[in-house]
């Protein structure tokens, strides 16, 4: 079996036998007939070896130096442009955004304290004030995003930028596994090369299965996560989820 960093469930709406007993001129009667309901469908992100490892380092060489010779600018270069015309954020909006998360980090410290407690278990003014936190959250949340989506937004077209989105793919693409009925993994975008798992990338972005692209959305969010840095155990992203979730 495969060492995993995060498994996860995703129902889907699946027709199976339900069998109802009832009695009837003493008599003990079982009927069977299908019904739709959620069944949970449960996927992991697979604990990378050395070897993919390298093998993502020289994807990611080699798709800078793709970008580079396409004429991108790299990040160095376009920083010392900003630089040279005195940064790309004002000094009065570097200290707000350095407040903004210091206040994040506060409040999610105390919503982790609260989220402990059962929510049947806490007093009126203790959900009163958990409800404030979460609002107060998830403002402060879109605030840092603001920031940082005009700072990220600068850099969108450097090589390293396109280097490292191709390789969060590469990523998704080797690390996304399922587990069938039966206890069995296997890889979701098949054991191919890297352009025919991209392929069936690509197929099931173009189908029809909603189910099927939320299950390639979550393993695209969860994967993002892990090469960030932001997670890499089972209880670091059941925190996370917690938090995005709030």
């Amino acid at each position: 079996m495969n060492k995993k960093i995060y498994e996860f469930t995703v129902s889907k709406q699946e027709e199976v036998d339900k069998t109802e007993t009832k009695i009837e001129d003493g008599k003990e009667i079982s009927i069977t007939s299908k019904v739709t309901e959620a069944v949970p469908r449960k996927f992991f992100i697979k604990k990378p070896t050395r070897a993919l490892f390298e093998e993502a380092e020289l994807f990611y060489a080699v798709r800078l130096s793709e970008g580079i010779k396409a004429g991108l600018l790299t990040r160095s270069l376009l920083s010392k442009r900003y630089s040279n015309d005195g940064g790309a954020l004002s000094d009065q909006d570097k200290g707000k955004y350095a407040e903004l998360y210091v206040k994040l980090f506060e409040k999610q410290n105390e919503f982790q304290k609260l989220s402990i407690v059962d929510k049947n278990d806490r007093s009126k003014e203790a959900q009163e004030y958990f409800d404030k936190l979460s609002s107060e959250i998830i403002n402060l949340r879109t605030e840092i995003q603001d920031f940082e989506i005009a700072q990220a937004s600068l850099f969108d077209q450097t090589a390293e930028n396109r280097a490292r989105n191709k390789t969060i793919l590469w990523w998704i693409l080797h690390l996304s596994f399922m587990i069938d009925k039966e206890g069995k993994e296997s890889q979701l975008f098949g054991e191919g090369s890297f352009d025919e798992k991209l392929a069936l990338y690509d197929g099931i972005e173009d189908n029809q299965d909603e189910w099927l692209k939320t299950v390639v959305k979550k393993f695209a969010f969860y994967v993002s996560f892990w090469y960030m840095g932001r997670a890499s155990t089972q209880e670091e992203f059941e925190k996370l989820v917690t938090f995005e979730n709030v």
